[in-house]
């Protein structure tokens, strides 16, 4: 990513040379800037007390939160199964998908939720856009240069497209297929295949995905486009390779003029390492996999075999991440919130944990709020109760307004609403 130019004034006395800030999300690795420039330069975000709420699940139970003053949660839907990577549509409808296992069911489904109802802060109406979907975890909207609107989403081997008008109940026609993707996959120790899904995002006419890899630690065969982020145009022409060595970067985001994604690490390194982290992404940069890793702000060599394609240096070649979440944390969806939002969430990033796959390691299970400078505080916890057992795993983040979001919940199958009193 380039930094923002110096700005050049030219005065009689000669040149004066003015540098601009160097804002956070263009800065090559780490930013070095303070918290207190940050201040001086436009509104911090207000500093965390979490306090404890009290909230009634789907089941009927209570759980106990932590949240940031003066947020509350509650519960907005239920029954979405496995529900990922949401996203409104233009008519204003909620579009879930339900990945329904890891195993690659062929059961998957996406889900329309509608009419919110503010007083009673739940979707009024479920129903099913369409199902019997190979690995469904993310959707997304496009409108053309001709005005025709679109609705994309991931299969694990496939990217799909329809035309999309208000009110659809289905999808128009079979669709078009834009991008297959290769979808073998080794199995991990409990049998649970690796890396099944892909993840889209939009920014302009450009289509960002991310595609993970299928394995923990190997090299995919020549040629296949796995453990990278795609970039192509909307119609699926023009793919480019913007980023490699991405073993599992599942959450996308714009922020600040650039991309940010979350990634997945190795899981033969023990309980505590590597780290799980969240990256600027500079197009044409290798993030590592599977020769690197990067543990306590340092990248190792990673030893579990001897590599035949290794062509980088880890200490000199892969970027450090711009912030790191502690091993087994598993972050996945995240989001920037800007200057007009509440003080708490203003210029500043949300980043799901959803928790380490084994529920005894107890790591992530938050909701992260990451600062300009890298660093983390909890903006939320209690997704692993007391006792260490799972209450939900937080997967993705969707604004609603200037002081609410969505968060989705694929252990329990519901959608958490947080908004400020």
């Amino acid at each position: 990513m380039k930094s923002n130019d110096l700005n050049l004034v030219t005065t009689g006395a000669g040149v004066l040379i003015l540098i601009g800030l160097v804002f956070w999300g263009f800065t090559l690795g780490k930013p070095e800037r303070s918290l207190e420039g940050l201040q001086q330069a436009e509104m911090a975000p207000a500093a965390i007390n979490l306090v404890t709420r009290s909230i009634t699940l789907s089941d009927g139970t209570e759980a106990e939160f932590r949240i940031a003053e003066p947020f509350e949660a509650a519960i907005a839907a239920e029954g979405l199964g496995k529900a990922r990577f949401m996203t409104m549509s233009p008519d204003g409808r909620l579009f879930v998908p339900d990945l329904v296992n890891m195993n690659l069911s062929r059961e998957g489904k996406i889900y329309v939720l509608s009419d919110f109802n503010e007083e009673t802060m739940r979707f009024e109406h479920k129903s099913t856009f369409l199902s019997g979907l190979r690995g469904p975890n993310s959707v997304a909207f496009y409108t053309d240069a001709d005005g025709v609107t679109w609705i994309y989403y991931t299969l694990t081997d496939r990217l799909v497209r329809h035309r999309y008008e208000a009110g659809d109940t289905a999808p128009q026609g079979a669709g078009e297929v834009i991008a297959r993707f290769e979808d073998w996959q080794s199995s991990g120790a409990d049998g649970i295949v690796w890396h099944i899904t892909r993840t889209l995002l939009f920014v302009d006419d450009t289509l960002y995905v991310s595609v993970g890899s299928g394995c923990n630690a190997c090299e995919q065969p020549e040629g296949e486009k796995r453990a990278m982020i795609l970039a192509m145009d909307p119609d699926g022409e023009n793919v480019r390779v913007y980023a490699e060595g991405t073993k599992n970067m599942v959450g996308l985001e714009w922020a600040r003029g650039a991309l940010y994604a979350t990634e997945n690490g190795v899981d033969h390194l023990g309980v505590d390492d590597p780290d799980d982290t969240m990256y600027l992404i500079e197009e044409g940069k290798h993030y590592g996999w599977p020769y690197c890793y990067e543990s306590r702000g340092e990248k190792h060599d990673e030893t579990i075999r001897e590599w035949a394609r290794k062509d980088i240096d880890c200490h000199a070649d892969v970027p450090t991440s711009f912030a790191a979440f502690g091993s087994h944390t598993a972050p996945l969806g995240l989001k920037y919130f800007g200057a007009d939002t509440h003080p708490v969430l203003r210029n500043s990033f949300l980043v799901a944990l959803h928790g380490s796959f084994r529920e005894e390691i107890g790591h992530g299970y938050r909701l992260m709020r990451v600062l300009p400078d890298g660093s983390q505080e909890i903006f939320m916890d209690g997704f692993l109760d007391k006792d260490g057992k799972r209450v939900a795993r937080p997967v993705d983040i969707l604004q609603y307004d200037k002081d609410s979001f969505f968060v989705t919940d694929d252990f329990g199958g519901q959608i958490f609403f947080v908004y400020a009193k």
